[in-house]
């Protein structure tokens, strides 16, 4: 019984190993095989494009369009993140003259990022 264990786990421990060697002739997916003497396979590359809100007069910004958003969209670009680009505090234009603080307003306006693979001519 305990020669039966021993092989068994024996038997395990080898199977563990072999999975854990590094590929040689693959790749792993979404990389592009190399034809040089290199071992490592490459990364494929992206474009990134970045879309910010412009800035219409000084500390004032406008939002992205959204139509502008879509031809991207349509152009092959991928949405990977949206973060807010810029805060602005307003005071709310219905503040009564006796509140003791100003009712402020923030306004969040979004940076948007895209990527794509690149087009290997």
């Amino acid at each position: 019984m305990n020669k039966a264990l021993f092989a068994i786990v024996l038997a395990g421990a080898t199977a563990l190993l072999l999975a854990q060697q590094p590929r040689v002739n693959g790749t792993a997916p979404g990389r592009i095989a190399t034809g040089g003497s290199s071992q490592a396979p490459l990364y494929a590359p992206n474009e990134l494009l970045s879309v910010f809100p412009q800035e219409t007069a000084p500390g004032e910004y406008s939002q992205v369009d959204p139509v502008q958003l879509q031809s991207i969209a349509d152009q092959g670009w991928q949405l990977v993140s949206v973060a807010p680009y810029v805060y602005r505090n307003e005071d709310h234009p219905s503040a009564k003259p006796t509140d003791l603080a100003p009712t402020l307003v923030t306004q969040v306006y979004q940076a948007y990022f895209f990527q794509r693979a690149r087009l290997i001519r």
